[in-house]
């Protein structure tokens, strides 16, 4: 491959020089003075032709198909020889099926031309000898600097050089590499000098491997010019590939490395094997029988003509005297003109039918609406439409876990932390020995160090600009718009800071639901610092104040406390759980008159309410509303519960509490502040000396209880949607769920700046006993040093950080089978405790990982970054080194606890699973997950019946233990007779099998009726399809996934099927079905597979069916001519036959049958037995077939032979017919037949389809009068034979009689079965039956 690829490079004039199978790439490009600058470097080409190309290519393609090559072979052979039929009966049909192929294939190739040319001339901004030029993609040559800003796709593989980012970061997605459309984080090579942008190309040299197809691994480095002489190193996390797109960076410069067709991209975008139907097996054992048969016809005819020419035409003088020699040559003309006068015994149009029956049955799939997902708009996808009967042919069906079975929803549930269990209460730890509610607050060091490991040890991004949007709301000053119409877009979303303080203090029973809102009475400030009073009537509206009444606990900022008290604000809404609603309003300007309507009313903009709190257009004064600008202070009173507020205020706005830090009372008085006599609704209270206890005040019983239930509610809904505002990034759903639950809990983290992690300390509970300190939030910082990464053969990552104290802390993360391994003898108890709580949470279906830490001293630090850096040096085996200075570091750990995340299942999963079995598909689940979470799932979606018995291999190590393992298993499966058995096998104990014992692995294993392997690695669910793929049993298999992880099972199994999931789109481009959702796997397997299995049959049966037809009555004919080798047929009749007289039918039929309602299908899932194994293209439905053909050959031919014998006086002129009458009336015949054959075999009878019929008969009728009254003396003379025909009633009484003794046997059949319920029975009998009974009664491995 790699000297392809210098080929490649030598050929385009790259400016890439090779070395030791490396590349040499100068940064910047070197200088070539006057030379012109190579072209077409970076050009992209998807298309299989060119102009020159195309004809000769293609013909070559489509003659590699034995039918188009015989009927190539025989066209040829025609024009050679005296032919007894026109050359053009077999060249014009063949010409119209490869013009029709060549010119499909022909058109989309040119839609990928007009595609490439696209992306080929895009603008591309580049750097060369220190100035900005634009040109096109394709010209990109490697060492270009290239510019690539936000939001653009970048062009070519680059190594990453600089970066608008302060930090050295590049923000990507890649969505079009591998699927995954989180946020990934590109890093500047470190101690990479900043030089000039008219210096970049001088900063040295890129050395780097050959391309592979690998998108995750990168070895290279950069030679640094100048004295420094420095080597830097260069790994994937350095790397911008191309087809990836830049996010949340305004601009980029990178250095290209690899260009065009040499891109992984491209490398991993070529065609992979080609997956063929089972069908077309049958299809050709047919083809071979037709055409073994068709040889003995010739020899047999040929040898009956010689006969006759020595023994019985030396005895007809009339006939004249008999030659004398007997030539090579006439030898070759008697036997090749026996060839082709039956070459239509090979259908040409099958092939040409079968295509297009295949593409419109996937437009019919795509077009179903069962199988489209409203909510993501995605329809069914169609990738490879030659595998549409193969639906319906699956034995063995394949599926991942996570995301396929499940919903890939990730919801942290329960830990174990220091050996004590606990479960997950959105805010606190609820202790499951003792049920005691645990907030943040409460926490000891062991809690407050496992969550602390949570916020620290991952990948997790924070979507740039999302911390300071969601601080800006609390810090800048809003205008809002007049309400001019409905808001889109989800409700406003505020920062933590904005939460304010009256809601610390919840109750247990946090969960309440309160449907009406708790309105507060409100107060003037007993000052009137409202300025302005409440209401003054000129136009101004009202005054605005500032407002310092805000909790200052959750801001970082130091500013915050000068910039906060001028920001003039309307004080929060009461707690209103009915509806979605803003956390805070920003008051308008002065001069504003109006208020938004969204705003007022919680981010609903629906027309004006007449309920509690109804939307408002204008602060228009009223006793009852109060100016929002003012200063609202709390109280308790009667007004302030629910039913008073629907009973007394129903069309007033909401009334909304107000801050009380530092309020030296609180009390009531007239809501608009002038001397008028207060509602006498009311209720007055002194002025008390803290806010805090006149809230508390017992005045009435209920209201504080509900208070605070309510209060806890929102605070914890705040919470919650600062978290949606900050946007967690993550790699995988289970590192967003952790990050979550310990922001929920009240350790948030706010994201990373140039490696320093930031970590807020947010109690969602505060004890109102407790004096309230005005101080501001306590934040933690720790420094990232390093992130061992996560790898499929690690199971797990750690990260290096340093901690304010100075402290250098290593965290691990991953899966317990491999972190427990590493952790100290110390822990050995704390490990026992923890394995059996995670066991516990396997059983729960939860998905499990370990954490553990330790404290890593200088000298061992700088070891550690000494080995990194000899590894990442290295340009050999860098990943192995690497990973063996990870291993030495992680080790020694002591461990923290346990983590449990719940991942629900998809719907109707479990109604799904037990379809397929019923229809006698087994299912085989292939995941990552521990044998316990997946067991539990299996359980729980049906996958396993609940009688089933288990079998478990688990940890087995060697072949002996595997034999015995199998041998146990077999025996259990043979002697427990009817008794339902599952397996259960982890990845060591398959990797064991696969190596050692893998065909006795796979005789026992696809006895079972479910199996169920765990702990797999992407590359041993490739090997375990393609393991059962290699049975002598030929079961075909499909693999169902929807990660890019699931892409080679996908690819490896007979039918791949990809889910548009959660984990991107690689799998569903990758496969050859695609759909939205697990559940529709049913429909698509049993109504379409059922369907296009039924289809295809009938297509190929019919086809073989009517061409037998239609040669028989040329075999017969022969008997009565000598063996001359003339055709009966006129030559209109050879040519027009397949192409018009029995195409259209066929072809309607064959995407249309319906043996059964869709709903039948559905609900009777055994149907689907009925065509598994291409039952309906085994030999018994063949042969009967080629019988039927046979019979009707003879009913049609004998039944005209004999009114022509008898009595051919048949014309209405009362004329005897000719020769060209008996040819034209026995094609007749054949027409009318094999078309009601057709519809007599049909079960879904349409009017569409009956007018296709009938124009198929009256097109033959039309043509053949057209033929017939020109007078071509061509082939043979038939003119006005026809039209002689048309006026005989004995003509016409002579078809109906043919076409009764025709159908009638096959009628009289079909009724049987019916009406019997006569099964098809098997021409081999008991060869099934002996081959089950030698299975049963095998003899075992040991």
């Amino acid at each position: 491959m790699d000297k392809m690829f210098e080929k490649v490079l030598r050929k385009r004039g790259s400016r890439v020089s090779t070395a030791n199978d490396w590349l040499q790439i100068q940064i910047g490009g070197p200088d070539l003075g006057k030379k012109k600058k190579p072209t077409n470097q970076n050009r992209i080409k998807s298309t299989k032709y060119t102009l020159i190309t195309f004809l000769p290519q293609n013909l070559l393609e489509q003659f590699r198909r034995i039918a188009n090559f015989y009927f190539l072979v025989m066209t040829i052979i025609s024009l050679l020889i005296d032919s007894p039929v026109s050359p053009m009966t077999s060249l014009l049909p063949l010409v119209f099926v490869i013009a029709v192929t060549a010119a499909k294939q022909g058109y989309e190739d040119i839609l990928r031309f007009r595609t490439d040319n696209v992306v080929n001339a895009s603008p591309v901004t580049i750097i060369r000898d220190g100035v900005e030029a634009i040109i096109k993609s394709q010209d990109v040559a490697p060492g270009d600097l290239v510019v690539v800003e936000k939001d653009c796709d970048v062009p070519c593989d680059l190594v990453l050089l600089r970066t608008t980012d302060p930090h050295g970061k590049c923000f990507i997605t890649t969505a079009n590499l591998d699927g995954e459309s989180n946020l990934k984080t590109l890093m500047v090579p470190r101690e990479l000098p900043t030089v000039d942008l008219k210096d970049m190309h001088k900063l040295g040299m890129i050395e780097c491997e050959t391309p592979t197809t690998d998108l995750y691994s990168f070895n290279g480095k950069i030679e640094l010019k100048g004295g420094e002489g420095r080597v830097l190193p260069l790994s994937a996390e350095n790397v911008l590939l191309r087809g990836s797109r830049v996010k949340n960076t305004e601009c980029v410069i990178g250095c290209a490395v690899y260009t065009g067709m040499i891109t992984k991209l491209q490398l991993n975008s070529r065609l992979t094997r080609n997956k063929n139907s089972s069908s077309e097996t049958y299809i050709n054992r047919f083809l071979i029988v037709i055409l073994v048969t068709l040889i003995a016809i010739v020899t047999l005819l040929y040898f009956l003509k010689r006969y006759n020419e020595l023994f019985v035409i030396p005895k007809l003088t009339y006939l004249g005297d008999a030659t004398d020699s007997y030539s090579v040559k006439q030898f070759l003309q008697d036997y090749l003109s026996f060839l082709i006068l039956f070459n239509y015994l090979i259908p040409i149009s099958l092939y040409v039918t079968i295509e297009l029956q295949r593409v419109i049955g996937g437009f019919f799939m795509e077009w179903d609406t069962e199988l489209y997902e409203n909510e993501t708009d995605q329809q069914c996808v169609v990738n490879t439409s030659n595998l549409n009967e193969e639906l319906g042919q699956i034995n063995i069906l394949f599926s991942d876990k996570t995301g396929t079975l499940t919903k890939n929803e990730m919801n942290f549930q329960q830990c174990s932390i220091a050996g004590r269990k606990f479960h997950f209460k959105k805010t606190r730890l609820e202790e499951e020995d003792t049920h005691a509610l645990l907030d943040i607050n409460k926490f000891n060091a062991d809690q407050r160090v496992f969550f602390q490991a949570l916020t620290i040890c991952h990948t997790v991004q924070v979507a740039a600009g999302s911390l300071e949007e969601a601080d800006a709301s609390s810090t800048t000053k809003k205008e809002p718009p007049v309400a001019t119409g409905k808001k889109s877009g989800p409700p406003e979303m505020y920062s933590i800071s904005d939460i304010t303080e009256e809601s610390h203090n919840s109750s247990q029973q946090s969960e309440l639901n309160v449907s009406h809102n708790i309105e507060n009475s409100v107060s003037e400030h007993p000052n009137g610092v409202n300025g302005g009073g409440g209401g003054g009537g000129g136009g101004g509206g009202a005054t605005i104040t500032s407002s310092s009444d805000v909790n200052p606990l959750l801001v970082s900022n130091d500013s915050y406390s000068v910039e906060r008290r001028k920001r003039p604000q309307v004080v929060k809404r009461s707690p209103n759980f009915a509806r979605p609603a803003n956390r805070v309003h920003i008051a308008p300007t002065p001069g504003d008159t109006q208020i938004n309507q969204t705003e007022l009313n919680g981010g609903n903009s629906s027309s004006p309410s007449t309920n509690g709190a109804g939307a408002l257009h204008s602060p228009i004064h009223s006793p009852h509303i109060r100016p929002i600008s003012l200063q609202f202070q709390r109280s308790t009173s009667e007004r302030d519960l629910p039913q008073f507020g629907e009973a007394h205020n129903s069309a007033a706005l909401g009334h909304r509490r107000a801050h009380s830090y530092g309020a030296p009372n609180a009390y009531l008085s007239n809501p608009m502040g002038s001397s008028s006599t207060p509602s006498t609704s009311a209720i007055f209270r002194s002025p008390s000396t803290h806010s805090r206890e006149s809230y508390a005040a017992p005045t009435f019983t209920r209201q504080p209880t509900i208070l605070v239930r309510a209060e806890s509610q929102r605070r914890k809904n705040e919470i919650r949607d600062f978290i949606f505002t900050l946007d967690y990034q993550a790699s995988s759903p289970d590192e967003k769920a952790l990050v979550e639950a310990c922001a929920n809990l009240g350790l948030v983290y706010t994201g990373d700046d140039d490696e320093i992690l930031s970590v807020r300390i947010v109690p969602p509970h505060l004890d109102y006993k407790r004096p309230f300190t005005m101080g501001k939030p306590k934040e933690e910082k720790f420094h990232r040093l390093h992130v061992l990464e996560f790898t499929s053969d690690r199971k797990r990552m750690s990260v290096i950080v340093r901690d304010a104290e100075g402290k250098k802390w290593i965290y691990t993360k991953g899966a317990e089978s491999y972190v427990f391994p590493l952790c100290a003898n110390s822990s050995g108890h704390l490990v026992t405790k923890t394995d059996h709580h995670i066991s516990d949470f396997a059983r729960l279906g939860l998905r499990t990982l370990a954490i553990a830490r330790r404290m890593i001293g200088e000298e061992e630090y700088r070891d550690f970054l000494q080995e990194l850096a000899q590894a990442n040096s290295s340009l050999e085996n860098r990943k192995q080194l690497s990973e063996e200075c990870y291993a030495k570091i992680e080790s020694n750990l002591d461990l923290l606890g346990a983590t449990a995340v719940e991942d629900a299942l998809q719907d109707d999963v479990a109604d799904t699973l037990v379809s397929l079995q019923a229809a006698g598909i087994k299912i085989w689940v292939l995941t990552g997950d521990k044998v316990e979470t997946a067991l539990n799932i299996a359980l729980s979606c049906g996958h396993i019946p609940p009688d089933a018995k288990k079998y478990f291999i688990i940890e087995c190590k060697n072949r002996e233990d595997m034999l015995l393992h199998l041998n146990a298993l077999d025996r259990e499966i043979i002697f427990g007779i009817g008794q339902e058995c599952a397996l259960l096998i982890d990845g060591k104990s398959l990797a064991v099998a696969l190596s050692e014992v893998a065909k006795e692995f796979r005789d026992v294993a696809v006895k079972c009726t479910a199996v169920l392997c765990c702990r797999l690695s992407p590359l041993q669910k490739s090997e375990v399809v393609a393991l059962i793929k290699s049975s002598n049993e030929n079961y075909n298999t499909a693999s169902i996934g929807d990660g890019a992880n699931d892409v080679s099972m996908i690819q490896e199994a007979h039918v791949g099927i990809g889910i548009m999931g959660r984990e991107g789109r690689q799998a569903a481009r990758c496969a050859d079905f695609a759909f939205a959702k697990f559940c529709m796997l049913k429909r698509l397997l049993l109504v379409h597979g059922h369907y296009h299995s039924v289809r295809l049959s009938l297509l190929v049966l019919y086809f073989f069916y009517k061409n037998i037809v239609f040669m028989g009555i040329m075999f017969l004919f022969q008997f009565h001519t000598l063996f001359s080798s003339s055709s009966v047929y006129d030559s209109l009749f050879l040519t027009l036959y397949n192409v018009i007289y029995t195409s259209l039918p066929i072809l309607f039929i064959a995407i249309t049958e319906k043996p059964y309602t869709e709903e039948k299908l559905m609900s009777t899932p055994q149907l689907y037995k009925k065509n598994t194994d291409n039952k309906q293209l085994h030999w018994p439905y063949f042969l009967m077939w080629v019988l039927f053909a046979m019979y009707h050959a003879v009913i049609i031919f004998y039944f005209a032979f004999c009114m022509f014998s008898f009595n051919n006086v048949i014309l209405s002129v009362g004329q005897t017919a000719a020769f060209s009458c008996f040819g034209t009336l026995l094609i007749w015949g054949v027409v009318i037949v094999v078309n009601l054959k057709l519809w007599l075999e049909s079960m879904y009878l349409s009017y569409w389809y009956i007018f296709t019929l009938v124009i198929s008969i009256l097109g033959f009728m039309v043509t053949t009068v057209i033929y017939n009254v020109i007078n071509l003396d061509y082939d043979t003379d038939i003119y006005w034979a026809y039209n002689n025909l048309l006026a005989s009633l004995p003509v016409w009484l002579w078809v109906l009689l043919v076409s009764v003794a025709c159908l009638v046997p096959d009628f009289t059949i079909r009724m049987l079965q019916r009406g019997l319920n006569i099964k098809h029975f098997s021409i081999f009998p008991g060869k099934q039956r002996k081959l089950k009974m030698r299975e049963k009664f095998e003899s075992t491995y040991l």
